[in-house]
């Protein structure tokens, strides 16, 4: 492994363990907030950037916009399987769902890598898969009305970190080979939920996970904020004030997102 890929492991697990305890003890609001930063997209696109050149990734952010809607048929995909499987054993359902849902995410992201795309028309493509995504997990998850909680929760972090320190070597790694447009479309990957998705469905069955998708289904949001915030600020501000404000623009705006979905409850 090189120094650089061991930078990005520790990045990594650092990034994921640190925010996930400061979200833990700063309280209902700001720990949501946290909780609801990028950790994968945004990892994954500072490499990126740093390896490959802020141009490289900006040009490939509205493929990255785009392949939100890979992570959403990700998510529906799994969703939709292990909910046929529920009967099965839990090692062939994720088994089963995994293959499915990457497949899934590798054959729309390769529909996407195609495509002529710009902010616009990037944009549009989410639009249209984050009303559809949010339509089909209202239907397939239901609230049960009880607060369930992981039986492992530190366990959990490091194996999520570690996890997703491997998820972004490999993502980053592939960058210099697959080009801008599929850069992008794999920085969109949730690298972050899947491991979490993977742990809950072992650890729990079918009780907690679809929850988290169910959540995720709306605070995919966020991502679009962060990548037109990239979009912007990278080439000017330059890489390393570009991401201290564009995480600032995505702090605020998670900031009055949680405050409406509290308003409205």
């Amino acid at each position: 492994m090189s120094t650089l890929s061991v930078y990005k492991l520790i990045v990594s697990i650092l990034t994921v363990v640190t925010l996930a305890e400061v979200s833990k003890r700063a309280g209902a609001l700001l720990g949501g907030i946290l909780a609801g930063l990028p950790l994968g997209a945004g990892i994954a696109v500072y490499f990126i950037s740093y390896e490959q050149s802020v141009s490289f990734m900006v040009e490939g952010i509205p493929w990255g916009m785009a392949g939100l809607s890979s992570s959403l048929i990700f998510c529906a995909v799994y969703l939709v399987v292990s909910s046929r499987l529920q009967a099965s054993s839990v090692l062939l359902s994720i088994t089963l769902s995994s293959t499915a849902a990457i497949f899934s995410f590798v054959l729309w992201g390769y529909f996407l890598s195609l495509l002529k795309l710009n902010l616009v028309t990037a944009f549009a493509i989410f639009i249209v898969f984050f009303f559809a995504n949010i339509t089909v997990v209202k239907r397939l998850v239901k609230d049960s009305g009880e607060t369930k909680k992981s039986k492992s929760t530190y366990q959990i972090l490091l194996i999520r970190a570690v996890f997703v320190g491997f998820l972004i070597i490999i993502i980053t790694s592939l960058s210099s080979v697959l080009g801008s447009r599929w850069s992008g479309i794999l920085s969109a990957f949730p690298s972050t939920l899947y491991p979490l998705i993977l742990i809950l469905h072992f650890e729990d069955g079918n009780d907690l996970y679809p929850s988290l998708l169910k959540g995720f289904a709306y605070s995919v949001s966020t991502l679009v904020v962060f990548y037109l915030a990239c979009y912007a600020l990278l080439p000017t501000a330059g890489l390393n004030v570009g991401f201290l404000l564009t995480y600032a623009i995505c702090f605020a705006y998670l900031y009055v997102f949680t405050k409406y979905l509290k308003l409205k409850h």
